[in-house]
C-alpha cells in the first residue's frame, strides 16, 4: 500500500494561517492493532472553531498532533476502514467518531466490541474517553444512512444538548431558562428537548433564548423556545422571576450586562460553550459565580448510571424528537476539495456561514 493523503494544519497562535501538508503512507506505518482510516465526509460548523480557539486551555490540539507551533482542528464525521491490523474490525467498515481535518488517519483499537473501538494510540493526548470511541455505524440505533449529515452536523453537539436537557430537568428550581446563543446548535438541541419534553416530566418553567438580531427570526421558525428575545431587550427581563442563565456564548460583557440587570434573580449560570470566540472580554467565573458544564463526565455518569445500551437507546430516541421538530429549520450543503474546505473554515472562522446550513465537507 503507497497512498497520498492530505492534512489541514492551522497555527495555534494564528487560526487564519493554515496549511496543506501531503504525506504518502505505505504498510510499513502500519503497527499491531493499528487502523487505517479512510476520512469521507465530517461536519463544520462553529463548534470546531471553538476546538481551535481554546485548543490550548482546554487540550483539544492533543488529540491529532501536528508539527510544531501547529495543530489538527478536530471534526465529527465518518469513515471507512481501509486497512485493518486489529482481528476483530473488518476493512470496509463504516464507523462515526471523532476525526481530524484530514484525508486519512491512523487510530490504534483497543477496547473492540460489537457497538464500536477506541483509539488508544500513544500519540493521542485525550482529555476524555468519549472523544475517543468510533461506533460502528451497522450496530448504532440511531444511524440513519439517509441522515449522515445531520448526524455528523448534530451529534456530538447534540450529545452535549441531550446530557445538559438530563442536568436540567434534574436541578432546576427556576421558573425561566435563559439560553445565550440561542442560535448555536447545540442550544437549540437541549432547549427542544427541554421544551418538548416538559409535560411529561411535570416541569413548569419558561425556555427563553437570547440571540442576535439577525439570526431572531431562524431561532423563533426553530420551534424551540418559548419566547426569543435579542441581547439589546434582554434589560426588559422582570426582576420578579428567577433565572437560570445556560451560557453558550462567552461574552463578558453580555454576562456582565444580565448580571447587572437580573441581579439576585439571576440566581444561576452555567458556562458551556464559546461561540463567541472572537469577544475581547471572556466571563469572569468568579464574580459571576459561575459553575462549568463539561459534557464528557455527565456522559459518562449517565453510561454508567443507565449502562452503554440503555445510553444509546434513550439518546436515540432523543435524536428522533429533535430531527421530527427542527426538520424544517435546516438545509445540507456539501462542499469537496482541500481548497473549498479551507474556504469554509476560513468563512465560518469570519462568521459568515449560515447557521441553518448543516456543512458537510470532503477531501
Amino acid at each position: 500500500m503507497s497512498l497520498s493523503t492530505q492534512q489541514i494544519w492551522v497555527d495555534k497562535q494564528d487560526l487564519n494561517d493554515t496549511k496543506v501538508v501531503q504525506d504518502t503512507l505505505t504498510d510499513d506505518v502500519l503497527g499491531k492493532h493499528d487502523v487505517l482510516l479512510k476520512i469521507e465526509q465530517f461536519g463544520f460548523s462553529a463548534n470546531n472553531i471553538t476546538y481551535a480557539s481554546m485548543g490550548e486551555k482546554m487540550g483539544y490540539w492533543g488529540f491529532f498532533p501536528a508539527g510544531a507551533g501547529y495543530g489538527i482542528i478536530p471534526v465529527w464525521g465518518f469513515a471507512i476502514v481501509q486497512r485493518s491490523m486489529h482481528p476483530d474490525i473488518k476493512e470496509g467498515e463504516r464507523i462515526f467518531g471523532y476525526l481530524p481535518m484530514a484525508s486519512h488517519w491512523v487510530i490504534r483499537a483497543g477496547n473492540v466490541n460489537e457497538y464500536g473501538f477506541k483509539d488508544v494510540h500513544p500519540n493521542r493526548k485525550s482529555i476524555s474517553q468519549v472523544y475517543d470511541q468510533y461506533l460502528r455505524c451497522e450496530a448504532d440505533p440511531a444511524y440513519n444512512l439517509d441522515k449522515e449529515v445531520w448526524q455528523q452536523a448534530f451529534r456530538p453537539l447534540f450529545m452535549t444538548s441531550f446530557v445538559l436537557d438530563e442536568y436540567v430537568f434534574n436541578n432546576v428550581v427556576q421558573s425561566a431558562i435563559l439560553i445565550s446563543s440561542a442560535s448555536s446548535k447545540t442550544a437549540t438541541g437541549c432547549a427542544c428537548l427541554m421544551r418538548h419534553q416538559r409535560e411529561k416530566r411535570e416541569s413548569r418553567f419558561r425556555i427563553i433564548g437570547l440571540t442576535s438580531e439577525a439570526n431572531r427570526d431562524m431561532v423563533c421558525d426553530s420551534n424551540c423556545y418559548d419566547e426569543v428575545m435579542t441581547y439589546g431587550e434582554a434589560n426588559t427581563l422582570p426582576g420578579d422571576d428567577t433565572y437560570w442563565l445556560l451560557d453558550f456564548a462567552a461574552n463578558g460583557d453580555m454576562l456582565t450586562t444580565l448580571k447587572e440587570h437580573l441581579g439576585e434573580a439571576l440566581d444561576r449560570i452555567t458556562l458551556i460553550g464559546a461561540t463567541d470566540w472572537q469577544s475581547k472580554i471572556k466571563p469572569d467565573r468568579a464574580s459571576l459565580n459561575a459553575d462549568i458544564f463539561f459534557a464528557p463526565a455527565h456522559v459518562k455518569h449517565l453510561q454508567q448510571e443507565w449502562g452503554h445500551e440503555g445510553f444509546l437507546s434513550r439518546y436515540a430516541t432523543a435524536w428522533k424528537l429533535f430531527g421530527n421538530t427542527t426538520t424544517q429549520t435546516y438545509y445540507e450543503e456539501t462542499h469537496e476539495g482541500v481548497n473549498k474546505v479551507l474556504s469554509v473554515y476560513k468563512d465560518t472562522l469570519a462568521g459568515l456561514m449560515n447557521p441553518n446550513a448543516l456543512l458537510s465537507l470532503k477531501f
